[in-house]
């Protein structure tokens, strides 16, 4: 599965270049990828130098999207600018400047509560509702045995209740059966953009859940935020969130007009 163990760093120029042929898509993941991830799933902020980064890159013929797990409202709130276009839910959701999207099943919001009441979680992880989705984040987070015990007793209801189970780090995803992914969101963003095209977006994630959108983008510039040696569809690799802010810098920087 893995693509390729090149740094995007070492790639910037390169990069630069060649989304300099028109409008461009940058993409990006929230947790493990513009923040780190924190013991306490409501505590990611993003701090102010990195807001500032992330303000420069919406323009004409430029856009920012946030495409992220959380619910649309939570991740608007901790990102905060006004110009960005935001995925929620894994993309059952998308807003932004002249956008509004929905794709969530009817009834899921009430299907999905009644499922998390009634499974056997026993002390094993903290749930986070986010109505048309749901996190179960599995504490202490480095405990994989307790994190595969946790999908285990749980896969069966959540199937019989029409809803997908998906690993994450130290989580598990779930989701309406069939539903959206940050995949099929990037791509309906392309189709709805003028002039975005697949090979002029920029993805970057850190998760399982971010292998969608490498996947939907084989011509796009992807990647995984994380160490070497995981197998990934991404193009690129970034070791850490520090450097994603560096890599977006220095794409501001080699924009037309930015310099």
């Amino acid at each position: 599965m893995s693509r390729g163990t090149e740094l995007l760093l070492g790639a910037a120029d390169a990069v630069g270049a060649r989304l300099a042929a028109g409008p461009v898509l940058v993409a990006l993941d929230f947790d493990g990828t513009l923040t780190d991830v924190v013991d306490d799933p409501e505590a990611p902020r993003l701090a102010p130098e990195r807001r500032r980064i992330l303000a420069r890159i919406p323009a004409p013929g430029r856009w920012l999207a946030i495409v992220s797990g959380r619910a649309l409202d939570d991740v608007r709130s901790k990102v905060g600018i006004e110009q960005a276009i935001y995925v929620g839910n894994h993309g059952l959701e998308i807003t932004g400047p002249g956008l509004i999207r929905r794709f969530a099943p009817p009834g899921v919001e009430d299907r999905l509560s009644a499922l998390l009441e009634s499974l056997p979680l026993a002390d094993m992880a903290i749930i986070e509702n986010k109505a048309l989705t749901a996190t179960l984040h599995v504490r202490p987070r480095e405990d994989d045995r307790r994190h595969a015990e946790l999908g285990e007793a749980i896969r069966g209801p959540v199937e019989a209740a029409g809803f997908t189970l998906r690993p994450g780090k130290a989580a598990w995803e779930i989701r309406p059966a069939g539903s959206a992914t940050k995949g099929d969101a990037v791509l309906r963003l392309i189709d709805v953009l003028p002039g975005a095209i697949p090979d002029r977006t920029i993805y970057i994630g850190d998760d399982a859940t971010d292998e969608d959108a490498f996947r939907a983008l084989p011509e796009g510039v992807t990647a995984r935020v994380g160490p070497a040696g995981v197998a990934t569809a991404a193009r690129y690799l970034l070791p850490d969130t520090a450097a994603v802010y560096r890599f977006l810098e220095a794409l501001i920087g080699g924009f037309r007009g930015d310099r």
